[in-house]
């Protein structure tokens, strides 16, 4: 009986190794290790409106027939109407009609918003390309390499937080680099538009017609490719 035991044992021992000794024999893959090129906006350096219609005007001059950007979101006609816009306004403040500054304010958020939405959309024409990134009037920062495939987007949700505004949250993406928000009022078209990035878990959409029910969606990017759309959250606006 003791034999027996003794021997149910050993063949138990022999079983619980078995899987760290296969392990052993298995090949092991390296990962090619990319770095991500990403365009860098640096608001913090544009404290007044005059340096920001500045870097407005940079990249209206850059885009500018441009060949490797004919088209660009926002369009080129918009900016220099924005631009124009602000730059007046600026003027008549000056000249000391203070009345002009809550619109000045209003068109400065408009400017940060629509270089947002241009280094998003340069990030994704370029695919990173530093060349064609610097060829648009941004500036560029070196992302950690990255090892891993990013997760997939889980738990996003929206929910007002004002009016014309919607904040979403989900779960932190593994291995993201950078995040990546997208817009419809018709998910089953198929065209979502791209609204925003961001390196967080969270984002407030801003600018919304109040009223209308938008679908929201989120995937995550790093240097080895973009994460599955996570599944669309709706949200109608206050």
């Amino acid at each position: 009986m003791k034999t027996k035991n003794k021997r149910a044992r050993k063949l138990m021992r022999a079983h619980k190794r078995a899987p760290v000794n296969r392990s052993q024999y298995q090949p092991i893959i390296l990962l090619p290790v990319f770095i991500l090129v990403l365009a860098k906006l640096g608001f913090n350096k544009l404290r007044t409106p005059q340096k920001l219609l500045g870097r407005l005007q940079i990249h209206i001059a850059k885009l500018t027939g441009n060949a490797w950007f004919p088209v660009t979101e926002p369009s080129l006609p918009y900016m220099q109407a924005l631009a124009e816009e602000l730059e007046e306004t600026i003027h008549k403040i000056e000249a000391g009609d203070k009345s002009f500054i809550p619109h000045r304010q209003t068109l400065v958020m408009k400017v940060e918003n629509a270089i947002r939405k241009l280094s998003y959309d340069i990030q994704n024409l370029s695919n990173g390309n530093e060349e064609m990134i610097k060829s648009a009037g941004f500036d560029v920062q070196q992302g950690r390499s990255a090892t891993k495939p990013v997760g997939e987007v889980m738990h996003l949700t929206a929910e007002p937080v004002g009016p014309g505004r919607v904040i979403l949250r989900w779960k932190k993406i593994a291995y993201s680099r950078m995040n990546f928000i997208e817009i419809t009022d018709n998910p089953a078209t198929g065209n979502w538009k791209p609204l925003d990035k961001t390196g967080k878990s969270s984002f407030i959409v801003t600018g919304l017609t109040p009223g209308v029910l938008y679908y929201f969606r989120v995937y995550g990017s790093n240097s080895l490719g973009d994460s599955n759309p996570s599944e669309p959250a709706e949200q109608r606006s206050l």
